[in-house]
């Protein structure tokens, strides 16, 4: 999609209704979704030198011929991906969280993990809340590491987040990297705990929130939503089973462990600028 278009409600928004695609900051695009890849942040190095440089995924999602999108490549031409030769560590607050959330969450992993051959772990709980500034180096509370992913519901109403009181949840895969040669290291799923028409399980994508689970997870994996309303990264949820499609296994598949190891940047201090108020913010 061209950089102008504006972009549609995402795939676990209920409706069509149409936002600003992009917001320039600091030299870099921050693009803002319904869900999926909710918002592009700024994420620069606090110094220069060896310090990776920073980012997100780029400005929109790159169109595939085999069913799927992915959110940016490098100069090689293959998606920006995790190393799948690195554990992808997940956690989750159970703050606000609805009945049954563990157990989606863990069966949502359990379907990505034997689709993808990535080590995606479901680590335990932690006390971190999302934020749209989610540093991505915590020493003080992970360790001398990158920050494993974060899953949190969460009120659209608490400042500074990209969600919208309509959403059912936004991703935010960070990538690290110099320019062309980027690797993703974390991310967060942020869900709206205030949606009381989801039930747990994985029983149909019109009101599971494993469906939802499994699509933002596939955003944080690096893929963008598509048109094809059969397959899970639709952006919008429609209905039916819980299942991969063909274009999702591939996105998968381009993503994930056939490509071999990649090295990830050494971690440490970056700074995240928080991403605008999401447009139309509690607009029914």
């Amino acid at each position: 999609m061209p950089p102008s278009e504006p972009r549609a409600g995402g795939p676990n928004d209920d409706g069509p209704r149409l936002r600003p695609a992009l917001t320039a900051v600091a030299g870099v695009l921050l693009t803002l979704a319904a869900v999926g890849l909710a918002a592009t942040l700024v994420v620069r190095p606090l110094t220069a030198g060896s310090e990776p440089n920073a980012a997100t995924p780029g400005v929109g999602a790159l169109r595939e011929d085999a069913g799927f999108t992915v959110w940016e490549r490098n100069d090689d031409g293959t998606p920006v991906r995790w190393d799948p030769c690195t554990p992808i560590e997940v956690m989750w607050s159970p703050v606000a969280a609805p009945p049954g959330a563990a157990a989606d969450l863990r069966e949502a992993l359990d379907r990505l993990r034997a689709a993808s051959g990535l080590d995606l772990q479901l680590a335990g709980t932690t006390d971190e809340r999302p934020s749209g500034s989610r540093p991505p180096y915590q020493p003080e509370r992970y360790g001398d590491r990158w920050a494993p992913v974060l899953v949190a519901w969460a009120d659209p109403a608490q400042p500074g987040l990209p969600l919208r009181d309509t959403d059912r949840g936004v991703a935010v895969p960070v990538a690290v990297g110099a320019e062309g040669d980027r690797t993703y290291v974390t991310g967060q799923v942020i869900l709206n705990g205030t949606r009381d028409d989801l039930r747990s399980g994985f029983g149909d994508r019109a009101d599971a929130w494993g469906a939802t689970l499994v699509h933002e997870l596939l955003h944080v994996l690096g893929l963008g939503h598509v048109d094809d309303p059969t397959q899970l990264m639709h952006r919008f949820p429609g209905s039916g089973a819980v299942e991969l499609g063909d274009g999702d296994l591939a996105g998968i598949a381009a993503v994930g462990a056939e490509l071999g190891c990649r090295e990830v940047p050494t971690a440490g201090p970056v700074r995240v600028q928080d991403p605008p108020p999401a447009p139309g913010h509690g607009v029914p």
